[in-house]
């Protein structure tokens, strides 16, 4: 343990990550598997994964210096699909034993990304109090990603939630991601999830 962060526990580190977020000003919800777990079928994770708006790579190790030791910059902004991804290394102690990762995904479409932030749910973890992406822009996060096990999560939070989900919103923020981000096949990707549920 590093700071009293056990590094083996994946919520203890995206509560860390968040608080350190926090006091930054930096406006980040939590995504990802952890959020999975929360919306549709928990699944076994060892990373947190935060959706941001205009976070660099120095800004957000600038953040985590002070509550993780040795947070490292693995890559900044890369493209994968209609996203931007960094990818923090958090290290315990400097040995790969303690080894966590913090990825900041972007939608590549800014104003997505502000709307998603601002839709944003307030949940509690562990009895704290932690913003999480609604599960429509969970969704939508994952149709810009592009792994198979994107549009796997994707799927789970349909079968979990099935009506509950605001499907008018998902379809025309697709329909505005497709145009703003043209080299992504949004509305295939989409297509691709259940309908029902």
């Amino acid at each position: 343990m590093s700071n009293g962060l056990n590094f083996d526990d994946p919520v203890a580190v995206a509560l860390t990550v968040f608080r350190a977020f926090q006091a930054s000003r930096i406006e980040a919800a939590l995504y990802g598997g952890l959020a999975l777990a929360a919306y549709g079928e928990p699944r076994e994770t060892r990373d947190a994964d935060f959706a941001v708006l205009g976070v660099g790579g120095a800004e957000a190790i600038g953040a985590l210096a002070g509550a993780v030791l040795n947070p490292v910059l693995t890559f900044d902004r890369v493209r994968f699909g209609g996203n931007l991804i960094s990818r923090i290394a958090l290290v315990e102690g400097g040995g790969a034993a303690g080894l966590h990762v913090a990825d900041l995904v972007e939608p590549r479409s800014p104003r997505f990304a502000r709307e998603a932030l601002r839709r944003a749910v307030t949940g509690s973890l562990r009895g704290m109090s932690i913003r999480v992406l609604s599960p429509e822009d969970f969704i939508l996060f994952k149709v810009l990603s592009t792994r198979e096990r994107d549009l796997e999560d994707a799927a789970t939070i349909f079968r979990a939630l099935g009506p509950q989900l605001d499907r008018s919103l998902i379809v025309a923020e697709a329909n505005l991601l497709a145009a703003e981000i043209p080299d992504h096949d949004v509305v295939a990707r989409l297509a691709r999830l259940p309908t029902d549920g």
